[in-house]
């Protein structure tokens, strides 16, 4: 299995969370991998645990809930009031006492107009869309991080496995060394030399692995585990699917929450200028209610309405600045298209020159090193070349392995961003990639293919 084609089928699961519906069909199996040995675990795991139990998405259940209330409360009617007033009472003179008390039982509230309950509502929904959006962005974000993590520990394996050769030939060559130097045809201080390059090669294999160990709990961490029960990552780091081209990209871009949530932004705004226009019409606000007085020995109704003046007016401004704001979005959106279109010219060429460096090395620079290592050795060991030329030779075939999972690690990781952007799998755009006609609710093997 390739490394993209399982990230189509993973990337189901993380979207349907999204309600993005534009990856394959998730299988239901995902369990972590082990033998007798060592415990791996798969990138489609990986993913799964991270959107379980990443507290990063769960934030946005809790900003849902504090929306649900906040539209109750939207939703609410003006409040009625009720209310007591007394009037006349324990003045001077004919009102001293209370046989000249005004008692006044009233109901008041007030009536909305410009249809403001439901500019409100909208207002809410609006925002629980936005929401939304964001929490899209954010799953896409994660499955990127989650995938870099999980890219970075694969190629710490392969490097570990490049310097285990490259340990396994250093001990190889100083045997040889020494045999020469006892039957005196090499000097003793090559000898010295090949002694001190098997501790550098042995050094090289430690660090690699501590590296690798502390990349293995970084990938952990994503999902809060802090002691990780595998010890390896599963995948074939060379499997590589070809690049879309720019202008499928931009395409699909277009269509990726990452613009998405610009027009959940200019909805909600609209909905915000709405609320704004709807303070233009002024609410009337009435009173109703009974009035005993007891000077005159009668019981009376009172009612009354008011309404303040001039309200349109008054409201202009802020109107006018939710109108600003909502053509402020529209430049936003079309700055934040521009800066994705850069972002992903700039993944594509670095991917596309990743994809290049690894057929270079793989078809024409490794394999005529692996022969120049054969000849040189032979030739050293016939004393036609010297020591220097047979570890120069080395070390050139090293740095080349090197450079080949470095460029292979920098295709997968410029792949993941490419994804994080367009929120579509790489491998499923291109034509000429053999993992698109495989069936969708297919996940193949994703083994490790070791020498």
């Amino acid at each position: 299995m390739t490394f993209l084609s399982l990230k189509r089928s993973v990337r189901t699961c993380a979207l349907s969370v999204c309600s993005i519906a534009v990856f394959a069909y998730l299988p239901a199996q995902a369990q972590m991998q082990s033998n007798s040995e060592t415990r791996s675990i798969s990138l489609e795991s990986a993913i799964k645990r991270t959107l379980a139990n990443a507290p990063y998405l769960h934030e946005f259940a809790f900003k849902q809930q504090a929306l649900e209330g906040e539209l109750k409360t939207a939703a609410l009617k003006p409040e009625l009031n009720a209310g007591i007033e007394l009037e006349n009472f324990l003045g001077t003179g004919e009102v001293s006492g209370i046989k000249e008390t005004e008692l006044t039982l009233s109901l008041s509230s007030v009536i909305e107009f410009g249809d403001k309950l439901q500019a409100r509502s909208d207002f809410t929904s609006a925002k629980s869309q936005v929401i939304e959006a964001q929490k899209q962005i954010r799953t896409l974000d994660i499955l990127a991080e989650v995938t870099r993590r999980y890219v970075d520990a694969l190629a710490q394996q392969a490097l570990i496995e490049a310097y285990e050769e490259a340990q396994a030939l250093a001990i190889y060559t100083y045997q040889s060394v020494a045999k020469r130097v006892e039957a005196g045809a090499s000097p003793a201080f090559e000898q010295q030399r090949a002694d001190a390059a098997l501790a550098r090669a042995r050094l090289d294999v430690l660090t690699a692995k501590q590296t690798h160990v502390a990349m293995i709990k970084s990938l952990a961490i994503m999902w809060g585990e802090q002691a990780p029960r595998f010890t390896k990552v599963e995948g074939n780091l060379f499997a590589l699917s070809p690049s879309s081209s720019l202008s499928v990209l931009f395409e699909q871009v277009a269509n990726s929450p990452n613009i998405d949530v610009f027009a959940q932004e200019y909805r909600l705004q609209e909905a915000q200028v709405r609320l704004a226009q709807s303070a233009n019409q002024a609410d009337l606000s009435w009173t109703a209610g009974i009035r005993r007085m007891n000077g005159i020995d009668e019981t009376a109704f009172v009612a009354g309405v008011s309404m303040p003046l001039f309200a349109s007016e008054r409201n202009l401004g802020e109107y006018e600045q939710q109108k600003a704001v909502l053509g402020q979005l529209d430049q936003q959106r079309e700055g934040a298209v521009l800066a994705l279109y850069h972002q992903l010219n700039t993944a594509l060429m670095a991917r596309n020159n990743a994809l290049l460096n690894v057929q270079t090395l793989q078809g024409a620079i490794i394999p005529p090193l692996e022969q120049a290592l054969t000849l040189v050795e032979q030739a050293y060991l016939d004393g036609r070349f010297s020591y220097l030329e047979w570890v120069s030779t080395r070390q050139e075939l090293l740095n080349a392995k090197q450079a080949l999972i470095h460029s292979a690690r920098q295709a997968h990781q410029r792949a993941a961003d490419i994804e994080s952007l367009t929120a579509t799998p790489l491998s499923s755009t291109s034509a000429t990639s053999a993992q698109s006609a495989l069936p969708t609710s297919s996940v193949p093997n994703f083994q490790r293919v070791s020498k």
